[in-house]
């Protein structure tokens, strides 16, 4: 009985949760339906729930400042999930995510009968940390991208580097550089700033936009030197040859910094792990001599 007292509360706390927007969408004009071929592949689950993520994402949109959406779209963009769901999708995930933690919290609670106020705050913890999920998992995928991009820009740029005293002016460059590239974000991230240049933003503008996506100082000053030496008229090879060494240094210097927290990072599996296991080897013979010995005779 308490199992379907569970479930009811449950799919209420759900209905609750999903329809308040489309209540205050009432009034609204409904949009346009959006062209989908902007979309690249979406995971399996996000693919099962475009149908109504689409049709609830039109409610939430209304609600939505610019300001906000900006933020949002920012987010996307610094994980390259810019072309698979729009700032509006990315809070229904949200609030989806939040609703099935609050399901299963309850069902938890009046399932199992929780009396104790330990378990029960432990279950109805699930319901915040299920509702920041998506921005936690949005985060890690940032910082893991980041990591990658950082890896492979200064091989990018040596390429680009040597297209360009090849006698390639830097669009021609780049597109070289670019096709050099294995999939990853340093190639999805210009290939971008490629297109956007062919449909006439210009090249300052692009790069910027670039710097804006990544939020990287090494990107950030490349477009800053690459932006400064156009509209001053040095050598632009030169400035890339310095880019390119810098880039270089700062990967070494960056490994040679993980290579120093790495005795710092394995102290604790050490003494947590191997010690007490070592202590265990060396001191379970003596203790059987002492056994052996009579030493419980002497308590």
């Amino acid at each position: 009985m308490n199992l379907y007292v569970a479930m009811s509360l449950a799919g209420l706390s759900c209905c609750l949760v999903l329809l308040l927007p489309l209540a205050l969408r009432s009034g609204a004009e409904p949009s346009p339906v959006r062209d989908e071929a902007w979309r690249d592949q979406l995971p399996w689950l996000l693919r099962l729930l475009r149908p109504a993520m689409r049709w609830y994402s039109e409610a939430v949109d209304v609600s939505l400042t610019s300001q906000r959406r900006e933020v949002l779209q920012a987010q996307l963009d610094a994980a390259g999930a810019a072309y698979m769901i729009s700032p509006a999708e990315f809070l229904v995930i949200r609030r989806i995510v939040g609703a099935a933690g609050a399901a299963v919290s309850v069902a938890v609670i009046f399932g199992f009968s929780l009396r104790d106020p330990l378990h029960i705050t432990i279950a109805a913890a699930l319901v915040p940390l299920s509702f920041l999920y998506p921005d936690l998992r949005l985060r890690e995928v940032t910082k893991r991208r980041q990591s990658r991009f950082e890896k492979d820009f200064p091989f990018f740029l040596d390429v680009l580097v040597l297209a360009m005293k090849a006698g390639l002016n830097f669009i021609a460059a780049l597109e070289q550089a670019v096709g050099a590239l294995r999939d990853g974000p340093v190639k999805q991230e210009f290939s971008r700033c490629l297109r956007e240049s062919r449909a006439g933003l210009s090249r300052r503008a692009a790069l910027d936009r670039l710097a804006a996506r990544i939020m990287l100082p090494s990107v950030t000053n490349f477009a800053a030197a690459v932006s400064q030496a156009e509209q001053t008229g040095g050598s632009l090879g030169d400035v890339l040859s310095d880019q390119a060494r810098q880039r270089r240094q700062e990967r070494f210097l960056r490994a040679e910094k993980l290579a120093n927290q790495a005795p710092v990072k394995i102290l604790f599996p050490l003494i947590a792990l191997l010690f007490p296991t070592t202590f265990i080897i060396i001191g379970f013979p003596i203790v059987i001599q002492l056994l052996e010995a009579g030493a419980l005779d002497l308590f």
